[in-house]
Parts: structure tokens; C-alpha cells; sequence
């Protein structure tokens, strides 16, 4: 089942999101907190939700979708994050909530979807791509973090 997230849902939220750091052996995040899932979560609004997949009870994957580069020019493209419980992941979880996503993109008014990358994350990168997303760029040694400095890649699909 999937639905909009709620404030319950924020210690379920950040431990997929930490279970995810965890999992890929980079913690690129380690500053996110529970304060900061909450803010997410309010932040929410009818056009850029964060989704909860949940079964039996239990949330086992989560999306959001952010304005892109906040400029009027760009309302029609979104930014994308998703992550999957580690147990989960190689299920189809995924492929399941990012459609779910998708196919709400007429009433949610975006006709793009966007997605940044750390080069070294490359289960992501394959994601995406089987998703029918393309790189549209390359951001040269943009991150930094306590493993050095790593490329991000820039992942896009156009919705019809």
C-alpha cells in the first residue's frame, strides 16, 4: 500500500534512510536526524509529496519529490529521492512506488523527473536507468564527504 507519509512515520523514514547509508558503506548523510525527517515530512505539499510504501504494517520504502531549482521556469520538473529498506531492495519495491509516483504525475502538474546520483552508487545509477531514465549530466567532484570527493550524477525522464 502506498500513501502519503505522516508524522508517525518519521523514525521508519530515517531509519531506511540510515539503513540505506548504512547498507552502500558510505555515509554521505550522517548529519540527517529525526528533527530533519520531520521537517520533510511538513514541508510536504499537495504538488511535492513524500510517499510511504508500507506492508503489514510495516513502511518498507519511501519517496519524495522536491521543486527543481525553485524557479517558475522549471514548475514542470521535479526532483526525485527514493530508498528501499535493504531487506526489501531487489524486489521490485522500487520499480513498484517510483510507478506509483509516476503515474501521478498528471495531477501532481510535473512532466519530469529528476534524479542526483553518487557515481560510486551504482545499484542507483542501474536503477534508474532500467527505470527508462537517461543521464543528462555529469556534476565533476561536486560531493564531499568523508571518503573524499565523488562525482554526482544527474539522471532525468521525460513523462508523456
Amino acid at each position: 500500500m502506498v500513501r502519503r507519509a505522516e508524522l508517525d512515520d518519521a523514525p521508519s523514514i530515517l531509519a531506511i534512510f540510515c539503513g540505506e547509508q548504512a547498507h552502500s558503506g558510505k555515509s554521505r548523510y550522517k548529519d540527517v536526524n529525526l528533527i530533519d525527517v520531520i521537517d520533510w515530512i511538513e514541508r510536504m505539499t499537495d504538488r511535492h509529496p513524500l510517499f510511504v510504501m508500507a506492508q503489514q504494517g510495516e513502511i518498507i520504502a519511501w519517496c519524495s519529490i522536491e521543486p527543481f531549482y525553485g524557479l517558475a521556469a522549471f514548475d514542470e520538473t521535479c526532483e526525485v529521492s527514493l530508498y528501499v529498506k535493504p531487506a526489501y531492495q531487489q524486489n521490485g519495491v522500487g520499480t513498484q512506488l517510483l510507478g506509483y509516483l509516476m503515474d501521478q504525475h498528471l495531477a501532481l502538474c510535473f512532466t519530469r523527473l529528476i534524479a542526483y546520483v553518487f557515481e560510486s552508487n551504482l545499484s542507483s545509477r542501474v536503477f534508474f536507468e532500467k527505470q527508462g531514465f537517461e543521464q543528462w549530466g555529469k556534476l565533476p567532484g561536486v560531493a564531499r564527504h568523508e571518503f573524499g570527493q565523488e562525482d554526482v550524477y544527474l539522471y532525468g525522464k521525460l513523462l508523456s
